[in-house]
C-alpha cells in the first residue's frame, strides 16, 4: 500500500504539472492563430480569451497515464482493465474530435446529439451498461432498456459538464470535486484501476485551475467540457469486478446530481417553451443560453466568486453523500445528506431574486 500511495501521489503530481505547463503552450498557441472566445450578449468576460484549454488538461491526464505504463507493475494493472480502458480512449477520441470542432468551428445540436450517441455505444459495446434494478429485494432485468438507459446517462452527463462550464473555473472546481469522491470511492471498493484513473484525472484539473480561476486566462471549451464528462460518467457506471450493472442511484452517481439536476431542470425549460415543431423543441434542449444556476446566482450575487462557492459547496455534499452510500453502515445517511443537498440546490435556484 505505501508503494501504491507513493506511485498515486506521483502520478497526480505529474499530471498536475504537465497540465500546468501544456496549458501556457495552448494558450499561447490560441492567441497566436487567433483561436478566442470573444465576448457578446450571453459571454460577459471583459476580453477575448483562448478556449481550447481542454487540449491541456487531456494532455495533463494521459501523457503520465502512458509514462505509467512503461512501469512494468503498472502495465499488469493495465492488461487487467484493457475492457475500460480501451472503452474510454475510442470514445474520448470521438467526444475530443467533437470538441475541437466545435471550438474550432462550431456544431450544431444534431451533430453533438449523434457523436455523442455513438460514443456511449462504444462504451457499452466494451461492457458498460446498466443491467438491472432491485426494488424492494426484487431483480428487474433491464435487458434492452439497460442499453437506452446507459445512453441517456453518458450522454447527459456529457452535456451537464458541457453546460456549466459557463463560468470562470466552476467547472474545473465541480470536476475536482467529483474526481476526488470517485478516488475515494476507488479505495472503499479496492478499484485500483479507477483510482488511477481518477488520480490523473484530478491532477490535470488541478495543474490547469491557476490559469482557469476568475478572471480566467484561458477556457476549458467544450474539448475539455465534453471529455471530463465521458470520463465521469464512464467511471460511475465501472465496477472493479466484471459482475452486472445496477442501474442504482447511489455511488458514483450521487457525486454527479448537481450538474444533471441542473441539466434536466433547464433542458424541461427549453422544452416546454413556444416552438413551432417537435423537432425544433428538441434542438432548444441542447442550445446554450442563461438559464444554468451558475448564471442565476452569479447575477443574483453579483459575484462570480460568491455563485462558484455556492455550488461547490453543494457539489462537496453531494460527493460526501456518494461516499457514505458506498458503506452499509453509512448508506442510509449518505441519502439523508444527498436529500439535504437536493433541497439546497433547489434553494439556491428558486430562491429570492437579487433586487434591481
Amino acid at each position: 500500500m505505501p508503494e501504491q500511495l507513493v506511485a498515486l501521489s506521483l502520478l497526480l503530481i505529474a499530471s498536475a504539472v504537465t497540465s500546468f505547463a501544456s496549458t501556457a503552450i495552448v494558450k499561447y498557441a490560441a492567441e497566436s492563430i487567433g483561436m478566442v472566445d470573444r465576448p457578446d450578449e450571453r459571454k460577459l468576460h471583459p476580453e477575448a480569451t483562448p478556449r481550447v484549454g481542454g487540449l491541456a488538461i487531456i494532455f495533463g491526464f494521459g501523457f503520465p497515464l502512458l509514462l505509467l505504463a512503461a512501469n512494468s507493475r503498472a502495465a499488469e494493472l493495465v492488461t487487467k482493465n484493457l475492457s475500460y480502458l480501451f472503452a474510454v480512449l475510442a470514445s474520448g477520441s470521438l467526444v475530443v474530435g467533437l470538441g475541437v470542432y466545435d471550438d474550432l468551428v462550431g456544431a450544431d445540436a444534431p451533430k453533438k446529439f449523434i457523436v455523442q450517441t455513438a460514443a456511449a455505444i462504444i462504451v457499452i459495446s466494451f461492457g458498460f451498461q446498466f443491467s438491472f434494478v432491485s426494488i424492494a429485494g426484487q431483480v428487474i432485468q433491464l435487458g434492452f432498456f439497460g442499453i437506452v438507459a446507459t445512453i441517456v446517462w453518458i450522454v447527459g452527463v456529457i452535456n451537464a459538464f458541457n453546460f456549466i462550464d459557463g463560468i470562470d473555473s466552476l467547472a474545473t472546481v465541480v470536476a475536482i470535486t467529483i474526481a476526488i469522491a470517485f478516488a475515494i470511492i476507488g479505495v472503499i471498493r479496492h478499484d485500483i484501476f479507477s483510482l488511477v484513473i481518477m488520480a490523473a484525472l484530478s491532477g490535470s484539473l488541478i495543474g490547469f485551475w491557476p490559469w482557469n480561476r476568475p478572471p480566467a486566462k484561458i477556457f476549458m471549451g467544450d474539448t475539455g467540457s465534453l471529455f471530463i464528462g465521458l470520463v465521469l460518467a464512464t467511471c460511475a457506471i465501472a465496477k472493479p469486478s466484471k459482475s452486472p450493472t445496477a442501474l442504482i442511484i447511489g455511488g458514483p452517481m450521487l457525486a454527479l446530481a448537481l450538474p444533471v439536476i441542473d441539466t434536466l431542470i433547464v433542458m424541461k425549460q427549453r422544452f416546454g417553451g413556444k416552438h413551432e415543431s417537435l423537432a425544433s423543441r428538441f434542438t432548444t434542449m441542447f442550445n446554450a443560453d442563461r438559464r444554468h444556476i451558475h448564471h442565476i446566482l452569479e447575477a443574483r450575487f453579483g459575484s462570480t466568486i460568491k455563485a462558484i462557492v455556492s455550488i461547490w459547496f453543494v457539489t462537496l455534499i453531494f460527493a460526501g453523500a456518494a461516499v457514505m452510500t458506498v458503506i452499509d453502515a453509512t448508506r442510509m445517511i449518505g441519502y439523508s445528506i444527498a436529500l439535504v443537498g437536493v433541497i439546497l440546490l433547489f434553494i439556491l435556484r428558486y430562491g429570492r431574486r437579487k433586487r434591481a
